[in-house]
């Protein structure tokens, strides 16, 4: 879950989960089990979706609850005195998560909304203004949601490296088809197979080798790993994190594989 609150307060945490009925059980857990006053064990907050502080200018597109990220983005780019504008689109006010934070932050000129149930759906190709340098845009939401604001910056001139997005959830995807590939260790020289039914993380922790995982989706990116492009075969890559730069260079070892039966995989490991 995205921390929503401002960075700069280190009093608290603060997360936005929306209850899923049809989910893993995670968020219904979340709503059943945690009342106040409830002790709970944490690990340290990891950033996957980084923002570049740096920015002439920051777009933050929020798609229901995907505006949990944007919040703490905005308060941050609002320290920073870096200008940024924050859309956020919801079916309702009433399923709207934030709008009373919203109302309350001194940013509030910043944000515009875009209600569905008040024919105020946001025009993402009126919004997305032509590229500059040094502009970038952050997307959260549905799938279908991201892929517009991508597809109208995509319109205006935006290149790949100044475009993110985080998902929520594994979005629909091709009818992959695994095959057995090698995975050489580069730095000792081992060599593992990784069978069509298990992962590259499966494999390296059955060799008692550790890569640090969480979603095994593709979401949020934490087993890239380097790999050595001329030292092996081609890669599917098959997560929803890294941009195209970056996969020529890292590979998501939970998901992502060889397109060729019995091609090799190179890794820094």
């Amino acid at each position: 879950y995205s921390l929503a609150g401002d960075p700069a307060d280190s009093s608290k945490y603060v997360l936005g989960v929306l209850r899923e009925a049809a989910g893993r059980g995670g968020s219904a857990l979340m709503h059943r089990a945690f009342r106040e006053g409830r002790k709970v064990f944490i690990a340290k907050p990891t950033n996957h979706f980084p923002l570049a502080e740096d920015a002439s200018m920051s777009l933050l597109f929020a798609g229901g609850i995907g505006v949990t990220p944007m919040l703490a983005m905005g308060h941050r780019l609002a320290a920073l005195n870096k200008p940024f504008a924050l859309h956020y689109s919801a079916a309702s006010r009433q399923t709207a998560g934030f709008l009373t934070d919203l109302a309350q932050v001194p940013w509030q000129d910043k944000v515009s909304y875009h209600f569905k149930d008040e024919g105020a759906r946001a025009d993402l190709m009126a919004l997305m203004p032509p590229y500059e340098a040094g502009m970038h845009v952050y997307s959260c939401g549905a799938p279908r949601y991201m892929d517009g604001v991508f597809e109208a910056a995509t319109a205006r001139g935006w290149p790949d490296e100044a475009m993110h997005r985080e998902y929520f959830n594994v979005p629909e995807a091709d009818a992959w088809v695994n095959r057995s590939f090698e995975l050489r260790l580069q730095r000792s020289g081992r060599t593992l197979t990784v069978p069509p039914e298990s992962s590259a993380t499966d494999v390296l922790a059955q060799a008692g080798i550790v890569v640090d995982t969480k979603c095994s989706d593709g979401l949020c990116g934490v087993c890239a790993t380097p790999y050595d492009a001329t030292e092996s075969g081609v890669v599917e890559h098959r997560d929803f994190v890294l941009s195209k730069r970056d996969r020529e260079r890292k590979i998501v070892l939970c998901c992502s594989r060889m397109v060729e039966e019995g091609a090799t995989l190179a890794i820094d490991l």
